[in-house]
């Protein structure tokens, strides 16, 4: 074989490739096997077949998810056959409940030497999923939601991704999820190349500390002091939440220093001079135990346990946070502004996306 895609082989940590660099070859006459249809598996599933990939989708016979599948046009079959159908068998379920599906649906039905696939590195870091050294194992992660990516990928672009493989030496398989990757859109901006412990702890520090913890509490607690404070809560709601996209949008278009151009001069004094009060010396203490207990394995293994529980589940967190104050104030506005968007990005909503106060990454086989 001849490897065309990186300048060395394994590729060193943080190199990234371009999407200039791959094509489709290392996918022509296989059969990617698509293994759950939620948010990130109907985004590639459709993407991959958008490209001209051949695709299976393995769905169980009463899964509601199977028969959208099928209306999208794409070919679906029960979720074994699609195993046995499919190289490379792209393992796209919940994290709590892969472990179970590969060793009793998939192991059980791989083609000799079929390759598995991951778009996130939870499975193969902390769920003690290997798929053996017969199957080349790989990681493409896009840097996006699904419908993101689905909607990336429909207007012609796509998202950064992370790739990894294991073994690391393994060239056929390098070029393969950096195929895989260019075919589903998450090599726009680049691919750049990391380890499935890397991705994953990555991921879960940036969720936790920021993105769907930290700044969610930061937002919950700004409302609630303005609210006791006597203040309305339309104005606790414009001020401390719903402008955030607008801060986010100038930094993902700008970066910080960009940002703090593009707002009033008041507005880059507070927050220059009162951020640090906020967040200080004690909270990256926190976070730093946060990150402790990440690497260590410990909170895979708490939610592992508890992802179910009805009373420490997710579920059950999230309906609790869903009756809490600044959510039930969210959701009077929310009737009130939808009508009047006009953005694209306002909206990741898609009709056909899985809904609820917690929704289902996929159906599991």
């Amino acid at each position: 074989m001849v490897n065309t895609f990186f300048s060395q082989y394994p590729p060193t940590p943080g190199a990234v490739i371009e999407p200039g660099q791959v094509d489709l070859g290392p996918l022509a006459g296989r059969t990617v096997a698509v293994i759950g249809y939620g948010t990130m598996g109907r985004a590639m599933a459709l993407n991959l077949h958008r490209s001209g990939v051949d695709v299976v989708v393995g769905a169980r016979p009463q899964s509601p998810r199977r028969a959208l599948a099928a209306k999208e046009g794409l070919r679906v079959l029960d979720p074994g056959a699609a195993v046995a159908a499919g190289d490379p068998v792209m393992l796209l379920l919940p994290d709590e409940v892969m472990a179970a599906v590969f060793k009793a649906v998939v192991k059980p039905h791989l083609q000799a030497g079929a390759a598995v696939g991951f778009a996130h590195g939870f499975g193969v870091a902390f769920a003690g999923i290997d798929p053996g050294p017969d199957h080349p194992c790989f990681l493409a992660a896009p840097k996006g939601q699904g419908d993101m990516l689905l909607a990336a990928h429909k207007a012609g672009g796509g998202v950064p991704g992370l790739l990894a493989v294991q073994p690391e030496d393994s060239a056929a398989t390098w070029d393969l999820a950096a195929a895989y990757a260019k075919a589903v859109g998450c090599l726009a901006g680049g691919g750049f190349v990391t380890t499935f412990a890397d991705e994953c702890i990555s991921d879960q520090f940036g969720e936790q500390a920021v993105l769907c913890g930290g700044v969610i509490e930061l937002l919950k607690t700004a409302f609630e002091v303005m609210v006791e404070a006597g203040y309305g809560r339309e104005n606790a709601y414009f001020e401390c939440v719903h402008e955030l996209k607008l801060i986010t949008d100038l930094v993902h278009a700008h970066g910080i220093d960009g940002m703090r151009r593009r707002i009033s001069g008041t507005a880059a004094y507070g927050g220059l001079t009162r951020g640090p009060r906020i967040i200080g010396p004690e909270v990256a203490q926190r976070m730093r135990k946060i990150l402790s207990e990440i690497e260590s394995g410990a909170f895979a293994g708490e939610f592992l346990t508890r992802h179910d529980d009805p009373r420490r589940g997710v579920r059950a967190l999230a309906a609790d946070e869903a009756a809490g104050p600044l959510a039930v104030a969210g959701r009077e506005l929310q009737q009130r502004l939808r009508s009047f968007r006009t953005d694209a990005g306002a909206r990741l909503d898609d009709p056909e996306s899985p809904a609820g106060p917690v929704p289902d990454e996929s159906d599991d086989p």
